[in-house]
């Protein structure tokens, strides 16, 4: 949403990126992650219309969400009469077949797909429930289209992948495995070295922190040492292991990576 966090509630959103209307932004709350109590305490500022979160947040690094903070969301939005929106474009097809829905048993209203969904080619959707999908064109009085809607070359592609991903009964099983058998690989490192570090995984997704305790929110992320992991990156680059550039980025592992290739990083 291009809205910075500030502190909280406690302001309307201000925008992180030019180009930005603050009149846009101003409608905008920011709540912590997994903190219900500041989700609340936006319900009680005034009419909200909808929740929109990563419920395994992966611009911060990996954060997954706790079950308890989104059972308690989804109970927030029925008592406000609020959309829940889960954003499952970085986790959908990667945490599981049916994205995070499956590790939390929380079913949204609404809930975005990206990235895997198109198979490496320009692809998104968003679906949900039928009396909300309902207000949209043909049907509906909300008009929703784009120059490449529904092209059929990334539409085809997609539908590839996923037909693939569907038949291949041990895909995540193998995918979790690897990603284990990775941060608990860099954890058994760095402690060898006397060097804290915070390691999660979900699926196939993966990261890591050099910071001495549990990481729940964008604060705790923030209080890493971004020094380290940049010193990490480039002996990392050396060994002809490509790491994401910036400590609040997630790493994924794909179907072709052998536990080989998972030693060697």
């Amino acid at each position: 949403l291009l809205v910075k966090a500030g502190s909280g509630c406690a302001t309307f959103g201000s925008p992180s990126s030019l180009g930005v209307p603050n009149d846009f932004s101003k409608h905008t709350l920011v709540a912590r992650y997994n903190d219900l109590n500041s989700t609340e305490e936006c319900f009680k500022k005034g009419d909200v219309g909808c929740v929109i979160i990563e419920p395994i947040a992966g611009n911060m690094g990996l954060v997954p969400a706790q079950k308890e903070f989104l059972l308690g969301l989804k109970a927030l939005c029925e008592k406000y009469q609020a959309v829940l929106i889960l954003d499952e474009v970085m986790s959908g097809f990667r945490a599981s077949l049916s994205g995070s829905q499956e590790f939390y048993g929380v079913v949204p209203d609404l809930v975005t797909f990206g990235k895997v969904i198109g198979a490496g080619l320009p692809l998104a959707c968003f679906g949900g429930r039928a009396e909300i999908m309902d207000l949209l064109s043909p049907i509906g009085g909300v008009y929703q289209a784009g120059t490449l809607s529904g092209n059929p070359l990334a539409v085809c592609a997609g539908l590839s992948a996923l037909y693939k991903i569907k038949r291949d009964k041990t895909l995540y099983t193998r995918l979790n495995a690897l990603a284990v058998r990775l941060t608990q690989g860099l954890k058994k490192s760095a402690q060898s070295y006397n060097i804290a570090l915070e390691t999660l995984n979900r699926g196939s997704m993966f990261g890591f922190f050099f910071n001495e305790n549990a990481v729940r929110d964008f604060d705790d992320a923030l209080k890493s040492d971004t020094e380290m992991f940049a010193k990490f990156h480039q002996k990392m680059l050396f060994k002809g292991v490509y790491l994401a550039c910036s400590s609040f980025e997630t790493g994924f592992i794909c179907e072709p990576m052998t536990e080989e290739m998972i030693d060697l990083a």
